[in-house]
């Protein structure tokens, strides 16, 4: 079983979605995305980046689970 080594998220161009990439020990990736109720600045979403990982993490494992 391949495991997931590291997840990557992506504010979209219009602010109002995040990609996942999870990527898997033989670089595979998973990919998922969110819609956000308000827009994000892009500034505002690189502060937050290991709470948007975090919250990757979390998400992948509650559908893995």
């Amino acid at each position: 079983m391949m495991t997931v080594t590291q997840i990557d998220p992506v504010l979209a161009e219009d602010g109002r979605n995040v990609a996942f990439y999870a990527w898997k020990d033989d670089d595979e990736a998973i990919f998922w995305s969110i819609s956000l109720p308000m827009r994000i600045e892009e500034a505002a979403f690189d502060d937050m980046l290991p709470a948007w990982v975090e919250l990757g993490w979390k998400m992948l494992t509650q559908h893995s689970g």
